[in-house]
């Protein structure tokens, strides 16, 4: 009897596979558009493995079964290209809860005014009774057109990368992943090409020396003023500066381990805009100050091969080289971990403080601020 053999490979396409087979990978979403004004037929029903277009197809969604186990190492990766669009740009990966009465998904499908008010304008922004705000699982910013100007700016010597690739371990986040859960992307752009995106999520057996994470475990959004509906009238997160961000938030009681997952990047794009300023970030926990850092960095000129169609300035600089508010073309913003040893069962406030710039003309500041905290049971 002859026996089948396998497909012959090389040494190199070998080893790849023998490394891929360790772990598992779910495409969660795989070449998809995201950009302004273009029409999408999205079937109704809120259906399984559907990508659905919200906020003129600024932000994909789609429901998903994710597996129900926890004793792995997760991963989030995105890949971007630009489809058209030449600018930096906004981007995150989130979940939406849908725990509460009202759900961001209802902002999404119903329009911004069916989202709790903050300030009675900045719609969805903070936990509820009723509601809990987006869960972001990632933070990342496109590059200066990357894979569509490539051809369109050639500079001798510079070999522009083929796409961006993002990737963050948020296995703290696990115990929000698990069974059905609605997956999303936005990026903010005003251009019919836009931009193309996919998502896998990556599981990899946890070692032994892994701290457990178990389905019980607390995880609470409870701000996010990233305007994913930046396209559908929802506010910027302007309502820093004179006033604060605060949220109200019951902590049950048998956790350990209490902190804060705390996302924060500044906007503001030009000369005395908040992209290009320090500015002091500020934690407050009924009324007493818990955490404070500057979030700056000063590495972008490292992404310089990700932004082909980036600005050129009579200095020598590029406009994606330049030091920025926790942020680079091309690059992921890393949450900070602020620890909470104090917090007791009960009631307690919230508040982030940041000295928002003034505005000049039309020109104007904002902040893109997520938390959620964590808890072990």
């Amino acid at each position: 009897m002859a026996v089948a053999m396998g497909t012959m490979v090389d040494d190199a396409t070998y080893l790849r596979q023998v490394i891929e087979n360790r772990f598992t990978t779910l495409n969660i979403f795989n070449q998809e558009q995201i950009s302004w004004g273009n029409k999408f037929n999205d079937p109704a029903n809120d259906q399984e493995n559907v990508t659905y277009h919200y906020a003129g197809g600024t932000v994909i969604l789609k429901k998903v079964k994710l597996p129900e186990t926890t004793n792995v190492t997760l991963f989030a990766e995105v890949a971007e290209q630009s489809n058209g669009d030449a600018y930096d740009r906004t981007g995150s990966v989130f979940v939406i809860p849908v725990d509460k009465k009202t759900s961001f998904l209802d902002g999404l499908k119903k329009g911004v005014k069916e989202l709790p008010a903050y300030r009675e304008k900045y719609r969805g922004v903070v936990a509820t009774d009723n509601y809990l705000p987006t869960l972001e699982l990632m933070r990342f910013f496109t590059p200066f057109g990357i894979k569509f100007y490539n051809e369109k700016t050639r500079i001798k010597g510079y070999q522009w990368a083929d796409s961006a690739v993002y990737r963050q371990d948020i296995t703290e986040l696990l115990p929000r992943l698990q069974g059905e859960v609605w997956l999303g992307i936005y990026i903010g752009n005003y251009d019919k090409g836009g931009h193309k995106v996919s998502l896998r999520l990556k599981y990899y057996p946890a070692d032994n020396d892994q701290k457990e994470i178990k389905k019980e475990d607390w995880v609470m959004p409870v701000f996010n003023t990233t305007n994913l509906m930046e396209m559908a009238n929802q506010e910027y997160g302007t309502m820093f500066g004179k006033d604060s961000l605060e949220v109200t938030v019951n902590i049950p009681a048998g956790l350990k381990n209490l902190r804060m997952r705390y996302t924060t990047t500044g906007h503001g794009g030009w000369g005395g805009g908040d992209e290009f300023n320090q500015k002091l970030n500020e934690i407050f926990v009924d009324g007493k100050r818990v955490y404070h850092f500057i979030p700056w960095r000063t590495d972008c000129g490292n992404f310089r091969l990700s932004n082909p169609s980036t600005g050129n300035f009579v200095n020598g600089l590029s406009s994606s080289d330049l030091s920025r508010s926790n942020w680079c073309p091309g690059g992921v913003t890393e949450p900070v971990t602020i620890p909470l040893p104090d917090l007791t069962p009960g009631v307690h406030t919230f508040k982030v403080a940041i000295p928002l710039g003034e505005r000049e003309g039309n020109s104007f500041s904002a902040w893109n601020v997520s938390g959620c905290l964590l808890g072990e049971k």
